[in-house]
This record gives C-alpha cells, sequence and structure tokens, in this order.
C-alpha cells in the first residue's frame, strides 16, 4: 500500500553519465543493488528483478520530476508535472538504469545545468526491501559526498493518512487544502480533560434519567393497579400478573385499555356491615379454600364465573355467621 512520510525526507544519488549540455539518454537509477545504506545510516535492499519485474507489470512510465514534485503531490492529493519519462529500465555494470524520453523543459534544465543529479522515489517493506518506484526527481545535490546515494523512500508498512483521508475524516471535500483541515481542527477541538469530564457527566445524567423514569414508571403502574382493586375490578390474587404486564410502554398501555373497559365482576360483599364469625378471625375460610369452593361453583354450574361465585361464599360465610 503506498503511503507518504508526513514531511518530506529525501536524499540524493548522482546522475550517471549526464554530459555537459545535454540530457543523457539512459541515467542511472540505483548505481548499487543489494544492501546499500545511506549517509544519515538508513539501510535498504535493492533487488533489481523486484523493480523491473513490477515496472513491466504496471506497464506504466515514470516521471522524471523536479525535487520530488510527484511525492509531495501525491502526498497532498494533487498532481505534478513530468520532464521526462522513463520508458524502459535495464541493469549495466551493476547499476539499476532507466531510459528516459525527456521533454523540452527537462533538456533544459540539463542544458543549463540548473539540476545535475537524480534521486529515485521508492517504496519499501518494514526490513528495507525495495518493491516498486514512483518516480525520479532532478535534484540539485547529492545526499553523499563523492559516492552514489539513495533517495526518497517509504515504507509499506506505514499507514500514514494522506490529505484525502484527512479531509474525509473532518467530513471535508477530497480535494480540501491544509489550511482548511487545519481550519476544521481548530473548530471542532476540543481538549482532552474536557471531552473526558463531559463524557463522566454523560453518565451520570444517563444513570439518573434512568432511576427517574424507573421510579415514574413504578408509580404510574401501582397507582392503575391499586385503582383496579379497590375498583374490583381484579383480584388481590392477580396483581403481581397485572404488574408483570404493565413492565413495557405497549404493555401498560394494553392494561390500561383493558381495565378501563372492564366491567365490576366482584359484587359488594357488605363484610364492611357485618360482624364477623364468634370463632374469630381463624374459622374464616383461608384464600387457597375460598378459592378452591369458587372453583367447585364454577365447575357444579352454581355460579356463572370465578368472580361471582367468590362473592357468593363471602356473602354466605358471613350470613351463616
Amino acid at each position: 500500500m503506498k503511503t507518504a512520510p508526513q514531511a518530506p525526507d529525501f536524499c540524493f544519488h548522482a546522475l550517471a553519465f549526464a554530459l555537459p549540455g545535454e540530457a543523457p539518454e539512459w541515467i542511472t537509477i540505483f548505481p548499487s543493488l543489494g544492501d546499500i545504506e545511506t549517509r544519515d545510516r538508513r539501510k535498504f535492499s535493492i533487488d533489481a528483478s523486484v523493480l523491473m519485474a513490477r515496472f513491466e507489470k504496471d506497464g506504466v512510465v515514470l516521471p522524471i520530476d523536479v525535487n520530488h514534485a510527484t511525492a509531495i503531490a501525491a502526498r497532498d492529493g494533487k498532481a505534478a508535472p513530468a520532464v521526462g519519462w522513463i520508458t524502459q529500465m535495464r541493469v549495466e555494470g551493476g547499476a539499476l538504469q532507466g531510459k528516459v524520453d525527456w521533454l523540452d523543459e527537462g533538456k533544459a534544465l540539463l542544458s543549463a545545468k540548473s539540476y545535475r543529479f537524480v534521486s529515485p522515489d521508492f517504496f519499501h517493506t518494514a526490513d528495507g526491501a525495495a518493491t516498486w518506484i514512483r518516480s525520479v526527481a532532478l535534484v540539485t545535490a547529492p545526499a553523499l559526498g563523492n559516492q552514489p546515494a539513495l533517495a526518497s523512500a517509504h515504507s509499506q508498512d506505514r499507514q500514514e493518512p494522506s490529505m484525502k483521508d484527512i479531509a474525509a475524516a473532518l467530513g471535508l471535500s477530497a480535494d480540501a487544502s491544509e489550511a482548511s483541515c487545519l481550519a476544521a481542527l481548530r473548530d471542532g477541538y476540543v481538549p482532552k480533560k474536557v471531552h473526558d469530564e463531559t463524557v463522566s457527566q454523560l453518565s451520570i445524567a444517563t444513570t439518573r434519567l434512568a432511576t427517574i423514569e424507573t421510579e415514574a414508571r413504578k408509580a404510574k403502574v401501582d397507582a392503575l393497579i391499586e385503582s383496579a382493586l379497590r375498583d374490583k375490578k381484579i383480584l388481590p390474587a392477580e396483581k403481581d400478573h397485572y404488574v408483570s404486564l404493565c413492565a413495557s410502554d405497549a404493555g401498560f398501555e394494553s392494561v390500561s385499555k383493558l381495565l378501563a373497559a372492564k366491567v365490576v365482576t366482584l359484587p359488594a360483599s357488605g363484610l364492611d356491615r357485618k360482624a364477623p364469625p364468634e370463632g374469630g378471625a381463624d374459622e374464616r375460610p383461608t384464600p387457597a379454600q375460598l378459592s378452591a369452593k369458587a372453583t367447585k361453583m364454577v365447575k357444579d354450574g352454581e355460579a356463572p364465573d370465578f368472580l361471582t361465585a367468590v362473592g357468593i361464599l363471602q356473602d354466605k360465610h358471613f350470613a351463616d355467621a
């Protein structure tokens, strides 16, 4: 994957066989092959067969520019003009060379001796093995004194974003300038301390809101169920069942509509007007006994439904008392 350094970091090597006043047909791209080292102690491995194979596979001529304009333009997502094109490659005298189709501007620069050296811009793996050449630049000075030097090198393992990537991340158009990106960063920049504090406060507020909503829901459900019990629309034994049905908003609305439409099915027992049996509260039937008797009454046809049967039994119990 092609990547570019955040800032130009180029070194150069001599233009081979450059004759005063004219542009050479062949230039040396790498003066030596195998393991090489630059003046700043960078080490690379140059395999001509790999570079030539990639050149042939791509089927694209390589541009010759001025001062690595192609590499710099690629970093910014732009294009740069060429002053010549490399159309062929060969290995000659232990060096990798390229055949150049010079444009008039390139010939003029060499004729004026404005630039007398070239420097390849290439990509490499993490361990320094060159993989392909993107362009070759005319430069004014070699990186090493009296010996050839390397040129711009970009690691394929580095995943540094291009200006297009940065612009996209900021929500800008792909052709946004560096100034526009910086302005967007300044406008939307939030210090980390402020960001962390905001996230913390938001978490606390969210928890409080959830607690308030839970308490409010419980109050609504309790009011609804207590009203139904008071109006004798449901039995105490049914309370938990109806509460569970109100667990969601949809459930609460359904239960509300159901209870609103439900008629009172449990007749008034008149217990508040009758004295308890002489034997005391312990002689009253238990809820389980009352439920069993009411169920039997419905089964035997003595009552139309369970709630009516319960009312009859309650009246009968106190009447007998």
